[in-house]
């Protein structure tokens, strides 16, 4: 009997060990956050403080760490085939990311460089370059931009179009 099935794809990824690997990094990061975390100062009065958002993290780190230990021991033994990867997917994330570092220390302002970014990444993920991605990707931008800078007071990198729209 011809098997017609095409070959999964699911069955590639990091070996055992590899994953083991992966599991004592992020718990051990998860300790160094637990760590810090103690070190900072105690809520005012009564509330959440600074130490929440570090022991969150740290917490959800942890729990990220024992699941790749589970999974490496279920996939433990297991012969996997060899992944070589999209190659040209990675390519078009590796031009986004150097596009964004280009654009804004060209000046190009958070705005444009972002957007750049999601373009380039929607291509790696199959989308065409064109108008749609590109009104998408200003448009999403666009409204970091203003979430960050206007309702948080944080300052991110303002280029022609941001001082254009916002002046």
């Amino acid at each position: 009997m011809i098997d017609t099935e095409a070959p999964s794809t699911h069955d590639a990824g990091p070996r055992s060990a590899t994953q083991a690997w992966i599991g004592i990094g992020l718990i051990g990061l998860a300790a160094a956050l637990w760590i810090d975390a103690a070190a900072l100062p105690p809520p005012a009065v009564m509330g959440v403080g600074p130490s929440a958002a570090p022991r969150l993290v740290g917490l959800l780190l942890a729990v990220l760490g024992v699941a790749h230990f589970a999974a490496a021991w279920r996939m433990r033994g297991k012969a996997l085939r060899a992944d070589r990867g999209n190659r040209r997917s990675l390519a078009w994330v590796m031009a986004a990311l150097i596009g964004l570092i280009i654009v804004l220390q060209a000046g190009g302002g958070f705005v444009v460089g972002s957007g750049w970014l999601f373009v380039a990444t929607a291509r790696a993920f199959g989308e065409r370059l064109g108008l749609r991605s590109t009104a998408i990707g200003l448009g999403l931008s666009l409204l970091v931009y203003l979430f960050f800078t206007r309702v948080l007071s944080l300052a991110l990198p303002a280029g022609p179009l941001e001082r254009l729209l916002l002046n």
